[in-house]
């Protein structure tokens, strides 16, 4: 049974303004002592998903097979079993989590779905296991842009779904989607990827701010914001690493989650953590395990005492457990930073109105919350705008705002 059942008028979706959090299950915590992630692992870190303010938890590479094969109602054994998954909704239902699974169809049935009965059962089965929402992709190519056998998947959605109130459907999109529908589309959520493909230079992202608001304004669907790139890197490896590269990640972070829609974050994203542990700049994997506490690897991630990737002995300083007890460390920002969203009033509205702002940085202010959004993109210091300091990405110099940096002002 869903526990987030709709209060009977209420028109909004609970996805509006929804914060994600993308949880690679492999990476993000380990219960069976094999070194690589699983189900147990992630219900064991209910509570940090609690603590750091998410409303939901998005959970990649569930499932044995596509929903249109007959593995499709089961786990990946690596990760466990049905039973673990429905502990695991349960327990984030009980602490005011929602949960959505990536699912994928086979591309080569394009066309084919609506006469698959198979597909549909697949489909009840999770729903009846209470997933809020669910991603639909193809395989081979998952991570590519929605294309045929998708809006085919949507298509045969939808009659299921009718029986199902209050589940959210998302699919990844690129831009030129925006420009394919004359009416509203299929899919609730658009997980688009502009952001985590923009630079960070102050008129990029305003240009492409701009463009996405417009993209989805034109279609009635809410914008949806991902700082990571297409192949899952996180920004500061993307900036190219280093404490300038993290002073931006942090940056953009505020600018991310000032902005109207839905926001999606990736397992790790909030740690700011050098390349290495995030990117590829050091021949790591996009997705390495989680650092969560202690003084040496595999700091909390697995009792193995090695995972299936080596954690470096540097990340110390960047473990869930050393940045709660740091009130200046990123955790800290973005548990601040997703708390003011969740309940000051500036924090509302749709409309984004821009204005003047000197060169290589840029102002908007949200409506009718009030809230400005402040970013100086370039290396030197310039005025801050009028208002009272409401949060910054970084330590401010007086009444100015240093470069790559970040501020909230009412």
């Amino acid at each position: 049974m869903n526990a987030f059942a709709p209060l009977q008028g209420v028109l909004t979706p609970w996805w509006h303004d929804a914060v994600f959090y993308r949880v690679d299950l492999r990476s993000f915590a380990d219960s069976s002592e094999d070194g690589v992630g699983d189900l147990d692992g992630a219900r064991g870190r209910l509570g940090y998903l609690e603590l750091l303010g998410v409303d939901a938890l998005w959970l990649t590479a569930l499932l044995a097979a596509p929903l249109t094969d007959e593995r499709g109602r089961s786990v990946d054994p690596v990760l466990g079993d049905v039973r673990s998954f429905e502990l695991l909704v349960e327990e984030a239902h009980d602490a005011g989590l929602r949960v959505a699974v990536d699912v994928a169809v086979q591309r080569s049935l394009a066309g084919a779905l609506s006469g698959r009965p198979e597909f549909a059962e697949a489909v009840r089965f999770w729903l009846d296991r209470g997933i809020d929402g669910l991603r639909i992709s193809a395989v081979p190519g998952n991570a590519e842009p929605a294309g045929e056998a998708v809006r085919e998947a949507l298509r045969a959605l939808r009659p299921v779904l009718s029986d199902y109130p209050d589940r959210g459907v998302g699919v990844l999109i690129d831009e030129t989607w925006f420009d394919r529908y004359d009416e509203p589309p299929d899919w609730d959520i658009g997980i688009d990827l502009r952001l985590g493909r923009t630079a960070f230079n102050a008129g990029a992202l305003q240009e492409m701010i701009t463009r996405m608001l417009a993209s989805a304004a034109g279609l009635g669907v809410r914008p949806v914001w991902v700082a990571t790139s297409d192949d899952r890197t996180h920004p500061v490896a993307r900036f190219g690493g280093g404490a300038t590269a993290q002073a931006q990640a942090r940056a953009l972070a505020l600018v991310t989650l000032a902005l109207p829609g839905v926001v999606g974050l990736d397992n790790g994203e909030e740690l700011v953590l050098p390349p290495g542990a995030s990117g590829r700049l050091s021949g790591a994997p996009v997705r390495s395990p989680m650092p969560w506490e202690g003084s040496e690897p595999p700091f909390g991630f697995s009792a193995a005492p090695a995972g299936w990737w080596p954690m470096d002995e540097k990340w110390v300083e960047y473990t869930v457990e050393a940045q709660l007890e740091n009130p200046a460390s990123a955790l800290s920002l973005y548990r601040r930073a997703l708390e003011l969203r969740k309940e000051h009033s500036a924090l509302r509205g749709d409309r984004v109105d821009w204005f003047g702002a000197p060169s290589g940085c840029f102002a908007f202010r949200r409506q009718p919350g009030n809230l400005t959004c402040a970013l100086n993109a370039s290396p030197d210091p310039v005025a801050l705008p009028p208002g009272e300091v409401l949060l910054s990405s970084g330590e401010l110099d007086g009444d100015r705002l240093p470069g790559n940096t970040a501020v909230w002002l009412v």
